[in-house]
């Protein structure tokens, strides 16, 4: 019979516990026992390639992971390459986990583990999208972990001591994780129902005023605003949180990434930039903004092959290099091939003036030529019905900003009229 104070532990919600079952079983065995004391469902996914538990339920078995990540699990023991077998691990886990989030089955997520253990529990949490809670227990929770967290709210909590069988302290941790997801999973958030809707907006010192303007403006008139540093991460967040469908519309008003990308900079966020609002057929305004620059660190670590490039210190620790024509052709036509891969309404906005606040007339990189090699790089290989709108003004600007806000919302309520 349940005590008054367990009423509450009540819970129609089910978790996914994934970890190596057959190195720490004993470990996952309290935090099995720890989540369904909390009133949680519990689906296992046995990542350990030596062996299993028969501890508790093992739903997922090594054996399964192993396959749906291509391999067999005989092959991994075979080769007896940890390497390789995390990887297959984590791929097999990921997608395990991925076809539960689309069946409606995860409410939450929680691995632990030593080295081997959070990298395979963080790869699989890749696949949960955001707002579902993650926890992940690990005696590497205190180093950067930034790469393989990425650009997910996955919460780390420090082992203390090492996941390697129970005691004193790893009980409290173990506890005090399993509430933790518990109280996330059953967390109300209080929406604001006068909110019409939620726009990503991309920004970076170059473009601040115009971002800040938007910003202004579009919540005035009703509306969530959420601002991205383009710096890598910045960009790459927002690609992912627009695939959870999080934003109704984006402003893309900073895609100096791409840069970064072609050329080797520091702020790439890789090759999908510029491509989930377009799958997900959501509104967006996409401005090629700061194109005209790549980011490098300090001086000294710009790759030889730019030494002799125009360059200018943003600040001692960043070098912007001017982009050349040669560069702005390709981008060019990498950004019409992604917006012609839409699936949603778009807009392109020219900043005549220039593409960055020291793109403008009288600063260091000011070049009207290159920038019309880009513009024209674009108009040549872009769908005719994608709509073109040239402002005549640095992008860096109230002008530009009113008319990018403008074209947003014209492109969000045609949307709203289907």
């Amino acid at each position: 019979m349940s005590s008054k104070s367990d009423t509450h532990k009540v819970s129609n919600k089910t978790v996914v516990m994934v970890g190596c079952f057959d190195t720490k079983g004993a470990d996952f065995a309290y935090l099995y026992t720890c989540l369904l004391s909390q009133g949680l469902k519990v689906l296992t996914i046995n990542v350990g390639v030596l062996g299993t538990t028969s501890l508790f339920p093992v739903h997922y078995t090594a054996e399964t992971v192993a396959v749906s990540g291509g391999s067999k699990i005989s092959k991994i023991r075979e080769e007896n390459d940890r390497g390789s077998a995390l990887e297959i691990m984590g791929n097999g886990a990921e997608k395990i986990v991925a076809d539960l989030v689309t069946e409606g089955k995860v409410s939450g997520i929680i691995g632990m583990g030593g080295g081997g253990g959070t990298f395979v529990s963080l790869k699989a949490m890749k696949s949960v999208p955001f707002g579902i809670p993650k926890i992940c227990v690990s005696t590497l929770a205190t180093k950067d972990l930034s790469k393989k967290v990425g650009d997910k709210d996955i919460v780390l909590i420090p082992s203390i001591v090492d996941v390697a069988g129970l005691n004193k302290i790893s009980k409290v941790v173990i506890g005090q994780a399993a509430g933790a997801l518990y109280g996330m999973i059953h967390t109300t958030v209080k929406n604001d129902n006068n909110i019409k809707g939620s726009i990503a907006i991309s920004v970076f010192g170059n473009t601040a005023i115009a971002a800040d303007k938007s910003t202004e403006i579009l919540k005035s008139k009703g509306y969530d605003v959420l601002a991205f540093h383009a710096v890598g991460s910045g960009g790459a967040t927002m690609e992912a949180l627009t695939s959870d469908g999080v934003f109704d519309a984006v402003l893309d008003l900073t895609t100096t990434e791409l840069a970064d990308e072609l050329c080797g900079g520091i702020c790439s966020s890789g090759p999908d930039r510029l491509t989930a609002a377009g799958q997900l057929g959501i509104p967006q305004v996409i401005v090629p903004g700061c194109i005209d620059m790549v980011n490098f660190g300090a001086l000294s670590t710009v790759p030889e092959k730019y030494k002799k490039r125009q360059l200018f210190s943003w600040a001692p620790d960043v070098t912007l290099m001017r982009t050349n024509a040669e560069e702005n052709i390709i981008l060019g036509k990498q950004i019409a091939e992604k917006i012609n891969a839409s699936n949603g309404p778009v807009t392109l906005l020219f900043p005549i003036g220039g593409l960055s606040k020291v793109g403008g007339e009288g600063e260091v990189f000011h070049n009207p030529k290159i920038d019309g090699v880009l513009f024209e790089s674009i108009r040549k290989n872009v769908k005719k019905s994608v709509k073109i709108v040239e402002v005549n003004a640095n992008i860096n600007t109230v002008v530009f900003a009113e008319q990018a806000v403008k074209e947003l919302l014209e492109l969000v309520q045609i949307t709203n009229r289907k």
